[in-house]
């Protein structure tokens, strides 16, 4: 069994206690409110990466209440919680690096805490994955540790008692790169510390990123201007000539 199956099992294993745990998200509530102000509809479809017992969704659904959400996870106690506490959101099963299966396309991608438990492979793909899934001018949130790849290993955690959890971590640069080169401008990124349970102080990195709106409909977007330009153009010099 790999590190990342691990990690689920355990998540799995322990699904009531961090739901318990993981209930004020009161650190993460400005980002968050910036991602939401970012979404240009009133009724988005947004799909969520990694949410657990559905903490994050259900701030989701508060600030949007006629978005459909999909919220996946692969730990199915997660899942149960979560469709327990919001049951007219649709949770499944299912491994983020996988949404390249899904029909949908979105209007945002909230991936709030599943970037850790990913290896540095994984999270440039998955990052390329919601460019792929996301709608022009969708919004992207990232959250993980700031670091190096080499920092990675077994740490303890405050829900899981004395099981060990594998937790990678990502550079700041690969990060960046790998938005830009998946076509996506970054619109905020937010540094702040976060207490570990064995005392340390690691970096939260908090990205949010829109997908750049692609040429084709950029380019229909400057006719249309210039169109409407030259016809009110005409229609100035038609009425002159009219007064004439």
């Amino acid at each position: 069994m790999d590190k990342f199956d691990l990690s689920v099992n355990l998540f799995d294993e322990f699904a009531d206690e961090y739901a318990k745990r993981y209930t004020n998200l009161e650190a993460y509530s400005d980002s968050i409110d910036m991602f939401c102000n970012l979404i240009r509809t009133n009724k988005p479809k947004i799909l969520e990466l990694g949410c657990g017992p559905g903490n994050v969704t259900k701030l989701l659904k508060i600030r949007f209440p006629q978005a459909q959400i999909m919220a996946i996870d692969l730990a199915p106690n997660m899942i149960a919680i979560a469709r327990q506490q919001l049951p007219d959101v649709d949770f499944k099963i299912m491994d983020v690096r996988d949404i390249l299966s899904l029909p949908e396309k979105f209007d945002a991608v909230m991936c709030s805490f599943c970037l850790p438990f990913l290896s540095t492979a994984d999270a440039k793909k998955l990052i390329s994955d919601c460019g792929e899934k996301l709608n022009p001018g969708g919004v992207l949130y990232l959250c993980t540790m700031e670091g190096n790849e080499s920092d990675g290993g077994f740490e303890t955690t405050s829900f899981s008692g004395e099981a060990k959890i594998y937790f990678n971590y990502h550079s700041r640069q690969d990060l960046q790169d790998a938005l830009s080169a998946s076509g996506f401008e970054i619109s905020h990124l937010k540094l702040q510390d976060y207490p570990e349970p064995d005392g340390r102080v690691t970096i939260d990195m908090i990205f949010i990123g829109v997908k750049k709106m692609n040429d084709t409909i950029f380019e229909q977007k400057l006719r249309l201007e210039s169109e409407l330009v030259r016809n009110e153009s005409m229609s100035v010099l038609k009425d002159f000539e009219q007064m004439e």
